[in-house]
């Protein structure tokens, strides 16, 4: 390997010289002059980088408040408004019921609301009262105890006569019953005369609003409140005991409604609060979120602490290192009676390197910047794509096949630019046999490079056996739970993105397997489920993907499929399933459950779809 070494003795002796006279040029008296006016330009422009640091610190985190608290309270106003609007949506088509069906006994029109909006979980009990405003049914049986006459929604459909059927929705302020708070949605029930038939009104468990709304609550210091426009307080979301006293009072003013956002001073607890307020459409509702300013005061006081104290600790160092210089100076002549004993250290460092090399079983080049081969080493153990006494003074896309060349030289363009070394990988195949190799690639100097060569196959090999195993089952080496998940994740991901064709999961569960398995034996058994595993490949598309659960469940997803051709997969697989099995201990015969759940119909999460598909699934399995 060819070599070369610089000797930098004569470089640094003629600097030796000149310094005693530049220092005779220059008096005592100047040169600390010179150093103080250098350290106060330093202190200066620290200074005024610091000042203009904690400004940025203290806008930005300001800015990060505001867009917390509005996005906070859109986030609640959006969500109230959806789920008020489905409430009311539900009222008026109960309500159209029973107008319609005014002619009928009562007991059959109560039936019109025995199970309305049980799916809603907000509504703790929905009314239908006569025009004295007297209950005629209850959804679940006089849950809510409260005189509905004389509550503020009676009183006010019955002081809005003459409107239009559909036309009038009343949203009460919040009614005490025991422990429980409530809140009134009601419909009057009109002909298409205007004649009033009496009040159809739902009660909002606030409890249960308050919970659907935590889960959009961000920050330990957020104070949420939802207020009548009327004056009264709904809900107050204050978390670990911080008070909103003062943000409740302010909002209990009537119509003096608040700005959109600012900040506001708190009477009770002294403390300043960012606010933002929104306001569900079409309801006479408040969303206030705030943010308890003290923990952003305290860590702004704090941030500008730590830019003073490394102000003055920058101070300090730049001080005493401007003090060092002149000491500096005069070390330097010892530094030049070190270099011949640096240059003898760098001899015996080369030999030693030498002989490391030619003990190496790697390969290894030496290559300039053009990727020409100045130098090269065989390894013991690495093939070589050509004779050795080939590659000394040929480039890299004379020797090497196109694609590697192409890296090769990009590795060494950016090791040059960089100054650092650079870690790239290939393969290569001989004999039929795929090898794989990493390379390092150093810098020797500005215009050559240091490349090692190393065989990774065998750790290559190993990390695919490790993967494969770790998300395939071993049995019918069909994919398992975790790399189906996966999958699964990514197509409802892709769907939530991109739309289109949603895709179906099918839940599959064999009946009979346990029998086959009393009766024939587990050998029997785990042939059994590698061929089902092998019918159920034979029945789907390449792009669809069967994976086996556990014990006797599979899993299958239809991609780009809609509900009515995955029941047409459906019917193929429990054809192909229910077929005999020849095993090696004698025929079986297994049916098995399907479960299906599509997306989005059934959900678009993969933990909506899994769930759905199995409870799907159990709902066709036999009746023991």
């Amino acid at each position: 390997m060819s070599t070369s070494s610089t000797s930098c003795g004569d470089a640094v002796a003629p600097s030796s010289t000149d310094v005693p006279s530049r220092q005779a040029a220059w008096p005592a008296h100047r040169i600390g002059l010179l150093l103080l006016a250098i350290w106060v330009l330093i202190l200066s422009v620290l200074a005024w980088s610091s000042l203009q640091a904690i400004e940025r610190y203290e806008r930005h985190a300001n800015e990060q408040v505001e867009q917390r608290t509005r996005l906070v309270a859109l986030m609640q106003s959006t969500l109230i408004e959806s789920e008020l609007d489905a409430i009311d949506r539900d009222l008026r088509v109960i309500g159209e019921r029973l107008v319609q069906r005014l002619g009928e006994p009562v007991s059959q029109q109560a039936r019109t609301i025995e199970s309305s909006l049980d799916a809603n979980a907000l509504v703790r009990d929905l009314w239908w009262l006569d025009k004295a405003g007297e209950p005629l049914a209850t959804r679940r049986g006089n849950d809510v105890m409260i005189d509905p006459a004389q509550a503020s929604f009676f009183r006010a459909h019955l002081q809005a006569p003459g409107r239009q059927a559909g036309d009038e929705v009343f949203l009460s302020q919040p009614i005490g019953v025991g422990d429980t708070r409530l809140m009134a949605i009601s419909r009057a029930l009109r002909d298409e005369t205007g004649a009033f038939h009496g009040v159809l009104v739902a009660y909002v468990d606030l409890a249960a609003l308050a919970a659907l709304l935590d889960r959009v609550t961000a920050g330990e210091r957020l104070v949420s409140l939802v207020a009548h426009r009327q004056g009264q307080l709904l809900l107050n979301l204050a978390e670990h005991g911080l008070s909103a006293e003062s943000l409740a009072h302010w909002l209990q003013a009537g119509d003096a409604l608040p700005p959109q956002a600012g900040r506001f001073a708190g009477r009770s607890d002294g403390h300043d609060y960012q606010y933002s307020l929104a306001q569900p459409e079409g309801w006479p509702l408040n969303v206030v979120a705030a943010e308890d300013l003290t923990v952003l005061e305290t860590r702004l006081a704090d941030n500008a602490s730590d830019h003073y104290w490394r102000l003055l600790i920058w101070a300090v160092v730049s001080g005493l290192l401007l003090l060092l210089v002149g000491w500096l100076f005069a070390r330097r002549a010892t530094a030049l009676s070190q270099v011949a004993e640096s240059e003898r250290r760098l001899a015996e460092s080369h030999r030693r390197n030498a002989a490391i090399i030619e003990a190496m079983p790697d390969l290894l080049f030496t290559m300039d910047a053009e990727g020409l081969i100045l130098d090269f080493e065989p390894g013991d153990g690495i093939p070589l794509l050509v004779e050795p006494e080939v590659f000394l003074g040929q480039t890299v896309r004379e020797v090497m096949p196109p694609a590697l060349a192409d890296l090769t030289q990009s590795v060494i363009d950016r090791t040059l630019s960089s100054g650092k070394v650079q870690t790239y990988q290939y393969h290569l195949d001989f004999d039929g046999i795929r090898h794989y190799y990493e390379g390092r690639c150093s810098p020797l100097s500005e215009n050559s490079v240091l490349i090692l060569i190393i065989d990774i196959t065998a750790r290559k090999q190993a990390e695919n056996a490790l993967e494969w195993a770790a998300t395939h089952d071993a049995l019918t080496q069909l994919p398992n739970r975790r790399l189906f998940l996966d999958r699964l994740a990514l197509a409802s991901s892709e769907f939530h993105r991109y739309g289109g064709i949603g895709f179906c999961l099918l839940y599959l569960d064999l009946n009979g397997f346990k029998a086959v398995n009393d009766t024939l034996g587990h050998a029997a058994g785990d042939q059994l489920l590698q061929q089902v595993a092998e019918r159920l490949g034979q029945q789907v598309r390449g792009a669809d993907s069967v994976a086996r659960l556990s014990g006797d469940e599979f899993v299958v997803m239809i991609s780009h499929a809609s509900r009515p051709e995955a029941r047409v997969v459906v019917g193929k697989l429990r054809e192909e399933i229910g077929r005999p099995y020849a095993l090696d201990e004698g025929e079986a015969r297994i049916s098995v459950s399907i479960g299906m759940a599509c997306c989005p119909e059934d959900g678009r999460a993969a933990e909506a779809l899994m769930r759905a598909a199995d409870a799907d699934m159990y709902r066709q399995k036999p009746v023991r």
